[in-house]
């Protein structure tokens, strides 16, 4: 039988601070910057779950780990400098501090979750599964029967970071459910609130969702892959048709901001001689490429999303080079022996299951649409693989 603890109750409100408000959190601090509300939600989990303890899993690999990596970002840096002199010193030293007390924090974060019971855990991922879909529905009835009209969605400033935060709730919901039909309509359920409000993070997001649930099971899949034909022609689908053309005249600004990421990736990587512009310099030094020239021109001189490269898999390599080439062959390395294990149905546990759909959706950033290094799931995307690591789910 669950308990309903007091603190519990402080774990739970302090795990959908960090996995679901930390947009809102955003919005409220004036929405200039993600990552301020991102910070803040961490914050709170920890002003709530400090009066009941804080637990912290720490060894010698992991410490020996991060510092490796952050002496490798710093001489990667320096190297870079030698190319591309007019960096932001400032930015590099403050964006490297975050990310180093992220890190440890998302040790003592998936440790202190460990608190919760599977069985409370499991209804904490299922009610807020359950909350951004009565979200995304009340949104979709006010744009068709009170013809709301802009992007914003109540607790998200966009759909796509909307999409982001919710994808990872569809996995566990539909890998979870007890009926193979519930789980279907889950998926058809936001597939479907992602043709009518056009958000193409969402929808891309749940592509991957059928294939890792359903890639082996050939019906289901062929039943999801009929269903889309039939979406294209009864749906107006160039929305999607324009930001999936890459080749020849491309006119779409969601496009060219994501081909132009990978172009500054390319020019930079050659640039540099592999070392990259400098950690958090993109945007500030190095190449520009002829698509943002593109994009300065259909914008009346500005650029657009200069910093973030679109993806954050592109802004990786710009920025770090070969060592960013080296970090995101070794996420696709084991995200793809944990797709293995996910399509086979071999994981179990409801933290198991959650962190890893947070692991594998993570791609989304990395190579669809990336909102830098602090968006709405780094966090818990680093608190997924120390959750792996922890739990020696790869060695099993």
């Amino acid at each position: 039988m669950m308990k309903y603890s007091m603190r519990n109750i402080a774990l739970a409100l302090g795990f959908f601070a960090v996995s679901i408000f930390s947009a809102a959190f955003s919005t409220l601090l004036g929405g200039s910057s993600i990552r301020a509300g991102l910070i803040l939600s961490i914050v709170i989990f920890f002003l709530l779950a400090i009066p009941f303890g804080i637990r912290y899993f720490i060894t010698p690999k992991i410490i020996f780990i991060n510092f490796f990596i952050f002496f490798l970002v710093i001489i990667f840096y320096l190297c870079a400098t030698i190319t591309f002199p007019d960096v932001d010193n400032i930015r590099f030293v403050l964006s490297l501090a975050l990310i180093f007390v992220m890190s440890f924090a998302a040790l003592a974060f998936v440790t202190t979750l460990n608190f919760l019971e599977d069985e409370f855990f499991h209804k904490l991922v299922i009610f807020g599964f359950y909350l951004l879909m009565c979200l995304a529905y009340i949104v979709l009835l006010l744009m068709v029967f009170f013809e709301r009209t802009g992007k914003n969605m109540f607790l998200f400033n966009e759909p796509s970071h909307f999409g982001i935060v919710f994808i990872p709730f569809i996995f566990y919901a539909a890998y979870t459910s007890n009926k193979n039909l519930y789980a279907v309509l889950y998926i058809i359920a936001a597939i479907v609130f992602a043709l009518i409000i056009k958000n193409l993070t969402l929808l891309v997001g749940c592509l991957m969702i059928v294939f890792l649930l359903y890639g082996r099971r050939f019906w289901l899949f062929g039943f999801f892959i009929s269903m889309f034909v039939v979406a294209i022609y009864l749906l107006d689908l160039e929305y999607f048709l324009e930001r999936i053309n890459i080749l020849g005249d491309i006119k779409n600004i969601s496009t060219l901001v994501f081909l132009s990421g990978w172009e500054r990736a390319y020019l930079s990587f050659i640039a540099s001689y592999g070392f990259g512009v400098g950690f958090q310099q993109l945007g500030i030094t190095g190449p520009e490429g002829e698509l943002q020239i593109i994009l300065k021109g259909l914008l009346g001189g500005v650029g657009l999303n200069i910093k973030d490269g679109g993806s954050l898999g592109s802004k990786l390599i710009a920025e770090t080079g070969l060592l960013g080439l080296i970090l995101l062959l070794s996420y696709l390395f084991f995200a793809i022996k944990l797709a293995g294990k996910t399509m086979l149905r071999q994981i179990s546990g409801s933290k198991d299951i959650f962190f890893i759909g947070v692991y594998l959706l993570f791609s989304i950033e990395l190579f669809v649409r990336g909102m830098g290094y602090f968006s709405l799931t780094s966090f818990l995307f680093i608190s997924s693989f120390y959750w792996i690591y922890r739990s020696r789910i790869l060695a099993h």
